[in-house]
């Protein structure tokens, strides 16, 4: 079995600048900066003989070329007014705008359903930075407090990846199964 997701990488540069970013906060594991990506769909679990078929519909997205930037620190979940807070899980930078970065969702969502019933994965567009496994302390909202107010340049998204992700005792590895260019925007160039 493969497991497999789609995604949207970052520049080296930008990943390089959030790397940078990425300490302070105890009892946190940070992601593999060099691995930093925008999760699009986890596939999951895949027959190796079916990698060609999700390949096959993957490489059927068309779509332009987009600008994304990222956008202020957060954590999942959010504190919602009204409901106990349950203690955070995942660091987080936001993405803007994101309607494209949506609409890119949508279609892999909609390619890889053909021919059999996907679930609907709900899609807040966002960076992970870091989890938790136990409770955070003080440090992450010190990190929020300076972050708060991050935002990167734009960078042009021009394509989109498969990824293979192997989990190993030490962080997951991710390799890049194929890659899926969007089509040139008269604003990307």
């Amino acid at each position: 079995m493969l497991r497999l997701f789609v995604a949207v990488d970052l520049p080296a540069e930008l990943r390089d600048e959030v790397a940078g970013l990425m300490d302070r906060v105890h009892k946190a594991r940070w992601a593999n900066a060099k691995q930093l990506h925008i999760t699009l769909r986890f596939i999951g679990d895949t027959p190796e003989e079916d990698l060609h078929i999700v390949r096959h519909r993957l490489a059927s997205i068309r779509q332009a070329a987009f600008g994304l930037r990222l956008h202020r620190a957060g954590v999942f979940p959010e504190a919602c007014e009204g409901k106990r807070r349950r203690p955070p899980r995942v660091i987080w930078f936001g993405i803007e705008p994101a309607e494209d970065l949506a609409r890119l969702k949508q279609s892999v969502d909609a390619a890889l359903s053909v021919d059999r019933a996907v679930p609907e994965q709900a899609f807040s567009p966002h960076l992970t930075l870091a989890r938790f496994t136990t409770l955070p302390d003080h440090t992450l909202w010190d990190f929020l407090a300076r972050h708060r107010g991050y935002t990167s340049a734009y960078w042009w998204v021009r394509n989109f990846h498969l990824y293979q992700s192997t989990l190993r005792r030490e962080g997951a590895i991710h390799a890049c199964v194929a890659s899926y260019p969007l089509a040139q925007s008269e604003r990307a160039e």
